[in-house]
């Protein structure tokens, strides 16, 4: 039986990914190949591996250039792990590849037994880190739902044009008890986005989104307005978050929105409720405080 671990194997020698193919699915992996960077490319548009093993010297685009390409431009694939496989197996070689930012580098001819091995350790660091993150929201989850007894229902927008992407936003946002509302990117420059009452508004990053920005900036009754926290690239530019800034967005969180960031948005706004103006003076007193600190070491 196949399982559900994923491994994308990149190797312009027939022979030899014929051989890591067969390798791989006798231990139970499913497997897709590419004979170069450009092939594994296109793969990747439709495929999220949960591992890279990549020969470094490839016709067109090669090794290093791939990694260097999934690292700036799939901030999604930031946790997989990148393996190198090469015929290059000098010392100098080695640190090379350790430079240029691969999570390992294994030499030919293989050995299939510590290919296996070493692949079975990088998923099992990359399960250890789930792991952590888990544990770091179910720390969050209780800060939240404890101080939450106390006050009314967290109203939570959250703004995109793909529903893919913030449907496990939103989920998690109601599996603790908010309030979600999905809103399409055109609503914010009509007036159902006002009218209705949010607490915080979560929007993922458009041009479309940050153009209709300048509708809610424009509104008089800044006092009734969400807070709002755009969801954006990694390695956004600093320059355009000082313009978001300017038209009323209080926080970046970069890709890929780890949960823990979201939920300490969440609680720290739950603990400035109540005071001066909608959300408070923005001074964490009392038992916010103490929520907002709980999160904050939970996440050390």
């Amino acid at each position: 039986m196949v399982s559900e671990i994923t491994i994308l194997c990149v190797e312009d020698e027939e022979l030899l990914l014929g051989d890591l193919v067969e390798e791989l699915e006798d231990a139970n992996y499913n497997v897709v190949t590419a004979r170069n960077g450009n092939e594994a490319l296109q793969v990747l548009k439709t495929v999220t591996p949960d591992l890279i093993l990549c020969d470094m010297m490839m016709p067109g685009m090669d090794g290093p250039a791939l990694l260097k390409t999934v690292r700036e431009d799939y901030p999604a694939l930031n946790q997989v792990p990148f393996m190198f496989l090469t015929a290059r197996c000098s010392r100098d070689d080695m640190i090379e590849g350790k430079k240029l930012g691969s999570d390992d580098y294994l030499t030919k001819p293989v050995d299939y037994d510590l290919l296996l091995a070493t692949i079975e350790s990088r998923l099992a660091g990359v399960r250890r880190m789930a792991e952590h993150s888990r544990q770091q929201l179910a720390t969050l989850y209780k800060a939240y739902q404890d101080e939450q007894k106390k006050k009314p229902q967290m109203r939570v927008a959250v703004v995109s044009s793909n529903s893919g992407i913030v449907s496990p936003i939103s989920a998690a946002l109601s599996e603790v008890g908010c309030l979600v509302k999905p809103i399409a990117e055109e609503a914010l420059h009509t007036n159902t986005f006002q009218q209705q009452s949010f607490d915080v508004a979560f929007m993922i990053y458009s041009k479309k989104v940050h153009y209709l920005l300048q509708y809610l900036a424009r509104s008089e009754e800044s006092g009734s307005r969400p807070r709002i926290v755009m969801l954006i690239p990694s390695k956004f530019n600093k320059n355009a978050r000082q313009v978001l800034e300017d038209l009323g967005v209080e926080a970046c969180i970069e890709y890929p929105f780890r949960p823990v960031e979201i939920f300490k948005v969440i609680i720290d706004t739950l603990s400035r409720r109540g005071g001066p103006g909608r959300y408070g003076a923005g001074k964490q007193t009392g038992a916010g405080e103490a929520v907002k600190g709980k999160a904050e070491s939970s996440v050390a």
